[in-house]
């Protein structure tokens, strides 16, 4: 059941933006959050009212049921709660409201007891529940045990808390006795004659050191005792229920005697996600004193957790619309032709989109409430500790990342308590089930038990801090999870052995094209604004894109065309389209100049058409009218269906997909409807280039670093040496990233994984790509290392007109090269289709090389003369680069043209926002600017062909604002200036990174999408560069050459840390001096107010 802006989770959707990694600190806020709500709450819902016995019609009945769906109402908050947190909360699983409220283990211990089955009655099956309205599915289990249940027999009753407390009250009379004495003894022993200081400090110290040993072991035996008595009474409870499981009907120790044989034969790596999870949460939360946590290892042990009550929770068959036509096993284009017809008869072209896309709550379900719990055995030594479920945590403590201290920690899970509920889809087809979903009511409570790994270290009273962290972390993890959120897996493929992701999350994009604004706002003194715009759904906030910003203008032009994805959480949330014009400030706050909203379901209605909209300027609230109005052009666009006459039979052979030097597909996959079916059959339709294209890592096995050492060491391939998988200990283990890079440019960035050979990332995103058969994936990943740049272990390249050539799903096995590392990585690729449109020109890529071929002539206008061009410089310029014609290159011709005659090999500008960015000309003039200018907007260039450029050359009073603005007729309307001539010339946009780029690096994700271009295409550019050298030398090299050869092939060692970075000090000293130079330049961005151009790079964490 989804609700609006709540988040439901699926199984291998992997954090992202959308869903971050969760943190200790935001689980507390919300926590917080949610008990102030509650504090200030007026009116809250009331439990439901009691079931009635009384017989009612079958029209009643319905009518009462349905009722019962919608939240009680009437009754004062007062009256709701009994525990301190309850909430009602719709149930993702029933539909229904729920009153959540966190498990707690005096719950589950009073459910167990049953005072009242004394055993007069023959049989416990016939007792009835004392109050059948507690049995309604809008309360959680526990509650009275139902009627034949085990734990409707007698049980040993709790431990009475003031028993325990007189046992610790005489324990701490011993402790403050021996403190007494310690104290009486301290006076009669320090202040005698004749006593040094020396004996007086050893004297008082190991008399204090009595005293604080004492309270430790009575703390210590305090708590064991009150451990112990609850592990024994737990231990009863588990020996009453295999005692009773034959002769009692309708129990659930069946399914606990069968947990308990299967239990011990479960593989641990079952729980490698689970414990992921932990491990993540825990990482993103850590104190400033450590600098990373992992979790070395982690047993089941063979004590198994076990089923405390299960129960069948009702559907709603009351529904208006229940059995729905829609059933699951019918595909999707079905049911879209069913909607569709289904509008056309009732002749509603208004219906919300987000009830067509919630395609997943049709069909037949079976709903259940399980409560588990677990308690370690009593009587557990250190060396029987194993048997229960335990962790083995490692925390790295570091000082400003000059070294780290493992300090391994042995915690031990004392018990948990926790209630889900679970929704099962059952289709027609087998293994007849589909969707599962779970939700937690409540986050369950988790106790553990931390102790030092070694035994120097002591354990003072499980070292609470510790102990603390692991139990918060645990409870954050698990809060994603708890009504109204909700987990689903997909069972039948789970079941088939397949759990690969078959559609994107994104249902389609949106088109935007920015046309100009006008009659803006003046936020700066001088009467002007630095506008630009930033695209973002308005309740999401996060801003999605940035136009280039305008400096000095009230009438910008911009024409810049931008792509969102919409996903269905944008439609559930009821999502506007957010373009917000901001003022550009160097020093303080960027002010807002205004903004426009558009809602996302009224776009949807006409989808696959662009809208032209002249909307005026709002303040933050919708109310405040703001001067201005922005032109933009908006429209929605659906994926399109497969091409079915691309359809292929079958997989391709696997003896062929060897024989052409490909890979084979890791596993068979399993679709659910036909649509998912033909994803895994039909390739991508070469007639349409644009696409949503998603990437996920799921993992990557046998990740090591290559041991690169001297003769003393294990040398590689040596005669003789065995081949050994990479140990999970030792300090040779990776700390392995991932860094996603689309057409050399870095959009996405994983989560370090710590210290692990295996590491499980199961991340990726979702990216609109222009043209899917130029389009160049590489997968970097790397090794974060201390004091010195986090080396490449390895690079994958996918061609995605390669691995698209049988089908648009592919998850195989890539194994990483150009690196110091080894490994194969988990990688799926899925590719659906969008026909935007797109003129050829819009499809190229965003980073490239703008290169000049031939001279630049200059025509004047015939009303204007050749004198004001000849014998000036000429000024080549983007965003990124500059190249400067001297004056003495110009030479008039007698057409009254101006050529400048320049070194072809030289005229190359490099540009990484293409699509917003202008090959500048200008003309003469000194420090007070070029006397005329010209731009070629690269956005109107095609990629990787010689074209012929003509454009205008103006003359204007403002030529650093002019030069900013694309120009066309509007920018003619509002602003004043004159076409002096005709600027022309040849020139190609070499698409992706070159050499040229490597000296405009200026933050981390420029350096790193050049080293991955380096490394994987720079040999091959050495090898031309030192062909074509020698071509042009008669077969020799100079000095000269062959001294920048010899730097190259030098270069090329170290990156792969040969020759002289081999050793440590050489590349920590490398990394000091890169550390020097991006503090000196943050200094001098402070004191310019400049800022550098920081690309965004999605993340896990937000």
């Amino acid at each position: 059941m989804s609700t609006p802006g709540v988040t439901h989770h699926v199984a291998g959707e992997g954090y992202s933006s959308h869903n971050p990694v969760p943190t200790i600190q935001k689980y507390k806020q919300d926590v917080a959050a949610q008990e102030a709500h509650q504090a200030n709450q007026e009116n809250d819902l009331p439990p439901p009212p009691a079931v009635k016995e009384t017989k009612s019609s079958s029209k009643d009945e319905k009518k009462e049921l349905m009722d019962r769906m919608q939240p009680p109402k009437g009754t004062h908050p007062t009256d709701l709660a009994k525990q301190k947190g309850d909430q009602w909360v719709k149930d993702p699983v029933t539909g229904d409201q729920v009153l959540l409220r966190n498990p707690r283990f005096k719950d589950f211990r009073e459910q167990a007891a049953d005072d009242q089955a004394n055993g007069s009655k023959p049989d416990p099956a016939l007792k009835p529940p004392e109050d059948p309205a507690k049995q309604d599915p809008r309360y959680t289990a526990p509650a009275p045990a139902s009627t034949g249940n085990i734990l409707l027999q007698q049980f040993p009753p709790p431990v009475d808390p003031i028993d325990i407390s007189k046992a610790k009250h005489i324990l701490r009379t011993g402790a403050l006795t021996t403190s007494g004495a310690c104290a009486f003894i301290w006076l009669f022993t320090v202040f005698r004659n004749h006593l040094s200081w020396f004996q007086w400090f050893f004297r008082s110290a190991l008399l204090s050191a009595v005293v604080v040993a004492a309270w430790i072991g009575v703390e210590n035996a305090g708590r064991k005792v009150e451990k112990e008595v609850e592990r024994v009474r737990m231990h009863m409870h588990t020996q009453r229920g295999e005692q009773l499981s034959p002769p009692t009907p309708e129990s659930v120790e069946w399914m606990n005697a069968l947990i308990k044989l299967v239990w011990g034969l479960v593989n641990p790596e079952m729980f490698v996600p689970m414990v992921d999870m932990v491990e993540d949460v825990l990482q993103a939360s850590l104190p400033g004193v450590v600098d990373a946590v992992r979790i070395a290892d982690v047993g089941q042990g063979t004590n198994p957790i076990r089923i405390v009550s299960m129960r069948a929770l009702a559907d709603q068959p009351a529904h208006k619309e229940y059995p729905r036509e829609e059933w699951v096993g019918l595909d999707k284009d079905q049911q879209s032709q069913n909607q569709a017809a289904e509008k056309d008869v009732a002749g509603d072209s208004s219906k919300d989109p987000a009830e067509e896309i919630d395609t997943d709550q049709t069909g037949d379900y079976l709903n259940y409430e399980v409560s588990v719990s677990y308690q370690a055995l009593p009587g557990q030594a250190h060396k029987l500790r194993h048997t229960n479920m335990h962790l083995m945590l490692e925390f790295f403590l570091g000082v400003w990342d000059w070294f780290r201290i493992p300090v391994p920690f042995y915690t031990v899970v004392e018990g948990f308590v926790a209630t889900v509920r679970m929704r099962v889809q059952f289709v027609q087809n087998p293994p007849f089930v589909r969707n599962l979903t779970v939700t937690l009511m409540g986050v369950p409570k988790v106790e553990v038990s931390v102790e030092p790994f070694t035994k120097a270290l002591p354990n003072v009273l499980d070292l609470p801090m510790i102990k603390n962290f692991v139990e918060m972390g645990i409870a954050a993890a698990c809060a994603q999870y708890v009504a109204p959120k909700s987990l689903t897996l997909n069972l039948g493929q789970l079941l088939a052995g397949s759990g690969i992701k078959k559609d994107t999350a994104a249902l389609g994009v949106l088109v935007i094209t920015i046309h100009h604004a006008t009659s803006l706002s003046a936020q700066d003194r001088n009467g002007q604004s630095d506008p630009y715009i930033v695209l973002a759904y308005a309740k999401f906030g996060k801003p999605l894109y940035s136009t280039r910003i305008v400096e000095g203008d009230l009438n910008p032009v911009w024409e810049e065309t931008a792509v969102l994805l919409v996903t269905e959480e944008e439609v559930k949330g009821g999502e506007d389209v957010s373009a917000m014009l901001w003022d550009s400030d160097k020093r303080t706050a960027d002010d807002l100049v205004g903004r426009v909203t558009v809602p996302l379901k009224e776009l949807m209605k006409n989808p696959g058409k662009m809208h032209s909209r002249m909307d005026k300027l709002t303040g933050f609230e919708d109310a405040n009218e703001m001067p201005g109005e922005l032109f933009w052009d908006i429209g929605y666009y659906e994926k399109v269906p497969f091409n079915q006459d691309l359809k292929k039979d079958g997989t391709p052979n696997a003896a062929q997909a060897v024989k052409e030097n490909k890979q084979v597909q890791a596993q068979p996959t399993v679709a659910d409807t036909q649509e998912e079916a033909d994803a895994l059959r039909t390739p991508p339709d070469w007639n349409v280039p644009s696409g949503i294209l998603s990437i996920i890592v799921h993992q990557i096995n046998n990740l090591e670093r290559q041991d690169i050492k001297g003769n003393t060491g294990n040398r590689e391939g040596q005669a003789g040496q065995d081949t050994s998988e990479p140990a999970e200990e030792g300090g040779n283990l990776p700390n392995g990233y991932c860094e996603i890079i689309v057409n050399d440019d870095m959009v996405y960035k994983t989560r370090v994984k710590q210290y692990t050979s295996m590491p499980y990332f199961e991340a990726g995103t979702e990216r609109f790509v222009r043209d899917w058969r130029e389009t160049v994936v590489r997968v970097q990943v790397r090794d974060a290392r201390l004091r010195e740049k986090d080396p490449v272990l390895g690079i994958v390249t996918i061609k995605l007109s390669e691995v698209f050539k049988d089908s648009s799903e592919v998850t195989r096995l890539f194994s990483l090269q150009e690196g110091v590392g080894y490994g194969r990585a988990n990688i799926s690729l899925l590719f659906r289709q969008v026909k935007t449109d797109l003129p050829r020109n819009m499809l190229g890529w965003e980073t490239g090389t703008a290169e000049i071929l031939d001279a630049i002539t200059i025509s004047p206008t015939s009303s204007s003369s050749s004198s004001g061009f000849s014998a000036k410089k000429l000024t080549i310029s983007t965003s990124d680069s500059t190249y400067k014609a001297p004056a003495s290159s110009a030479q008039s011709r007698e057409d009254g043209s101006v050529v400048w005659d320049l070194p072809v090999d030289k005229i190359r500008l490099p540009v990484y926002n293409r699509y917003s960015s202008a090959v500048l000309f200008e003309v003469g003039g000194s420090g007070g600017g070029a006397d005329f200018v010209a731009m070629c907007w690269l956005k109107d260039v095609v990629d990787d062909e010689e074209v012929k450029v003509r454009v205008p050359v103006i003359k204007s009073g403002k030529n650093k604002q002019i030069r900013q603005n694309y120009i066309n007729d509007q920018t003619q309307k509002t602003h004043e200036y004159e076409v002096v001539g005709w600027l022309t010339c040849t020139m190609v946009l070499d698409s992706g990174l070159d050499p040229d780029h490597e000296s405009f690096q200026t933050n981390q994700s420029d350096k790193h999408r050049y080293e991955a271009y380096e490394r994987v295409e720079g040999q091959a550019a050495i090898a031309d560069k030192t062909a074509q050298m020698k071509a042009n030398g008669g077969g020799e090299l100079s000095k000269k050459d062959q001294k920048e050869i010899d730097g190259e092939k030098t270069h090329q060692l170290n990156m792969r840390h040969r020759g002289v970075m081999q050793y440590k000090a050489a590349r920590t000293a490398k990394w000091s001096k890169e550390g020097i130079k991006k503090r000196a330049q943050n200094i001098k961005n402070k004191i310019t107010g400049d800022k550098d151009r920081e690309p965004t790079v999605e993340s896990e964490t937000g």
